[in-house]
């Protein structure tokens, strides 16, 4: 159970860490804005819609890693 674990934690800090970045760069999209007001403004809202796909799936492997640690697995 344990090695199960393990693994399942370093597949949810590398979700969790590609899905924040996007959300990293499409805040500082938003902010700079270095290809002008609107197209900034379009990227960020696509980094924004893509950056929570990651996240969705680092939230299912956080729940999925309570369920096994709770059974004992």
């Amino acid at each position: 159970m344990e090695e199960n674990l393990e693994v399942m934690n370093k597949t949810y800090r590398k979700f969790l860490a590609f899905g924040m970045g996007f959300l990293l760069v499409a805040f500082a999209l938003m902010i700079v804005q270095p290809f002008g007001r609107n197209v900034s403004l379009l990227l960020a809202v696509i980094l924004f819609v893509v950056g929570f796909i990651p996240l969705e799936f680092a939230r299912r492997i956080a729940r999925r890693m309570a369920l096994v640690a709770l059974r004992g697995e």
